[in-house]
């Protein structure tokens, strides 16, 4: 049975416009109508807030990317040896998305700003540098015919780092006008969702990939 992968990927569409929406309403939308809302409800749908419904879901995303890549470092490990090598890259993928999922549910990068002059933007950018540059190398030449895997996961790796870094870095850079940071809010969270779910949809992917590789045979040589 396989995984249901363009379902999941629409359903993660649709939370993450839903997750926007009701930003956009209960902070955007009651502040230029002057609504009052119970702060406790604001903050549940807060992009800009902590420990709520948009950072749980995050967190979600990040980790599942994460627990994935880890399942295909085993799955791999099945397969044949010419193979064996580029088993190491999912377990190095899952653990940078695991560290992304830590820093989403706590906050980690805020600590750098708190106890650095140094912006954490400027710490992120090298590591996720290198990282993207191994992704480049991997998909475009290990795996050069794997074109829709490629597209899914970098094309989200490239979106999620418009979002993630992008966005910050405009926000660091410029003084904006409540409704401009608002924006730019709306614009970092959802690139961000919107990039962890195309990598997870491309993980999903290989997962069904290597169960066919792994299982078929041995069912068409039992039958």
């Amino acid at each position: 049975m396989k995984i249901p992968v363009y379902k999941i990927f629409w359903a993660s569409i649709a939370t993450t416009i839903l997750l926007l929406a009701l930003h956009s309403f209960f902070v955007i939308y009651a502040h230029f109508s002057n609504l009052v809302f119970a702060e406790f409800l604001v903050q549940r749908f807060n992009l800009n807030a902590e420990a709520n419904l948009p950072t749980w879901y995050e967190t979600i995303l990040l980790f599942s990317i994460s627990a994935c890549s880890f399942f295909l470092y085993h799955l791999v490990k099945q397969t044949s040896a010419t193979q064996f090598y580029w088993r190491k890259f999912w377990l190095f993928f899952g653990s940078l998305y695991l560290l992304l999922s830590l820093d989403e549910a706590a906050q980690i990068h805020e600590l750098i700003d708190r106890f650095s002059r140094v912006k954490w933007v400027y710490v992120y950018a090298p590591i996720m540098g290198t990282f993207f540059l191994v992704c480049l190398y991997y998909f475009f030449v290990a795996r050069s015919k794997d074109h829709a895997l490629r597209n899914w996961i970098i094309g989200g790796l490239i979106i999620y780092a418009l979002g993630g870094l992008l966005v910050d870095w405009v926000e660091l850079t410029f003084i904006l006008p409540y409704a401009w940071s608002q924006i730019t809010s709306l614009a970092e969270e959802g690139l961000e969702m919107l990039g962890s779910s195309m990598v997870l949809t491309g993980c999903l992917m290989e997962v069904n990939r290597k169960f066919d590789t792994l299982f078929q045979p041995k069912e068409s040589e039992n039958s």
